[in-house]
């Protein structure tokens, strides 16, 4: 385990399974210009130690794509360890079906999360309908909404989001 103190700054956003790549690219891209930072993207294949030794998310929102629990090509059990023995704050971002239902990858990633002690800051729900209550009931640890690029709502609901995360990173 690395000695490594806690990240300061944005939360490394990864993905709860691997999702589709135009929207989380989206979604990140949205959310990387509402907090008025750079938007980095680091490909699951690439070595953990390599990226998080300069601490990209104290410069800007950094995504991961591809599957963060799947073992990288360099042997490296998965990103996911890498991300809790480096002590990295995560945003879990997680899509839904059309009918608003999370898929059972969100609170398996959590708990996976929760298992290998990676610092969980919370999920994100991509596109598909909100259902507020059924959010409530699940238990999980949800901080927020980004809708579809053409709802009515998803300006506000990536301002309210970048506020959460802006809070809680270096001025």
């Amino acid at each position: 385990m690395s000695s490594t103190p806690m990240s300061k700054g944005f939360p490394l956003l990864v993905g709860a399974g691997p999702l589709p790549e135009l929207k989380m690219r989206q979604a990140c891209e949205a959310l990387a210009k509402a907090c008025q930072c750079p938007l980095t993207t680091v490909p699951s294949g690439a070595t953990p130690a390599a990226v998080l030794k300069n601490n990209p998310a104290a410069k800007g929102l950094v995504r991961l794509s591809g599957d963060a629990a799947q073992p990288t090509p360099e042997g490296d059990l998965s990103w996911l360890h890498a991300l809790a023995d480096w002590r990295q704050t995560v945003l879990l971002l997680t899509t839904a079906d059309s009918d608003g239902t999370i898929p059972g990858t969100a609170p398996a990633y959590t708990a996976l999360c929760r298992e290998l002690h990676v610092p969980l800051l919370g999920l994100v729900q991509l596109q598909g309908p909100w259902n507020g209550p059924a959010r409530r009931r699940d238990g999980l640890s949800w901080l927020g909404w980004i809708p579809d690029e053409n709802h009515p709502d998803q300006a506000e609901c990536i301002v309210a989001l970048a506020r959460r995360l802006q809070l809680r990173s270096p001025g």
